[in-house]
């Protein structure tokens, strides 16, 4: 009986370990959908998203992710967004609130697919040295995205600013979201950051091909847009690795 009452009392305790992992989740405020907007004349207005034009996030729509803690550590699947201008990430905890994740405790997320919990849409993160290194005279931590897999990766960081403009009797101020990027090149174990999207800056890390080549012109790529960029770079990478 003391047995039978010990097996329970354990099986007991794994169920509530196991309910407590599944809620844990990192912590954050509710923005309320408003951005702090710091004027030249030294006064901070806190202004609605609603009166500035243009998209304050990457996708305004809250899709599935598997949201990780420093050290690759699995909270869970929580509908998310990421919003660009505050750099942060929103996502709905299990009462049902718009939660802004703390940065500090949200390093990876991953946008996976509706239908195809398998398949990655994206991925967005800020615990890669290099780019946080880039930025520290911002005094920023910005979630860099990969805007695709492989050993050979373009990396974006889109810094949604808020400029301000002021009408022709400075009456009366209008907003506007715009996107401020800067792009990275991973090839294998190294990041380094590109000036500009060119041939020059990516075609310098690729090795040079005569069949390479010849697929770019094929294809048409437009090395000044991003797309094409990575439509080159998942060629290589499953191209490279059927050579292997």
């Amino acid at each position: 009986m003391k047995l039978l009452l010990l097996i329970l009392s354990l099986a007991g305790s794994y169920t509530g370990a196991a309910q407590l992992s599944w809620e844990i989740a990192p912590s954050g405020v509710d923005r309320g959908g408003a951005i702090m907007v710091y004027g030249s004349e030294g006064l901070n207005n806190k202004i609605p998203y609603e009166k500035i034009r243009g998209i304050a996030y990457w996708q305004i729509d809250f899709m599935p992710a598997l949201l990780y803690a420093p050290g690759n550590k699995l909270y869970g699947k929580f509908s998310s967004r990421v919003n660009l201008a505050v750099r942060e990430v929103e996502y709905i905890s299990k009462k049902n609130e718009n939660i802004s994740a703390n940065p500090d405790q949200l390093s990876k997320v991953v946008f996976i697919d509706p239908n195809d919990s398998t398949k990655i849409i994206t991925i967005f993160r800020n615990d890669i040295p290099e780019i946080n290194l880039e930025f520290i005279k911002r005094n920023k931590k910005y979630y860099a995205q990969e805007l695709n897999q492989g050993p050979f990766k373009l990396i974006k960081v889109n810094d949604k600013e808020v400029r301000v403009q002021d009408s022709l009797f400075h009456t009366l101020k209008s907003y506007s979201f715009v996107d401020v990027l800067d792009y990275f090149i991973q090839h294998g174990n190294r990041i380094e950051k590109i000036k500009k999207l060119n041939r020059e800056e990516v075609m310098h890390f690729l090795p040079k091909s005569e069949t390479l080549d010849a697929w770019i012109k094929e294809n048409n790529i437009k090395f000044n847009r991003e797309e094409d960029v990575v439509r080159l770079f998942e060629y290589y990478n499953q191209s490279s690795g059927k050579k292997e």
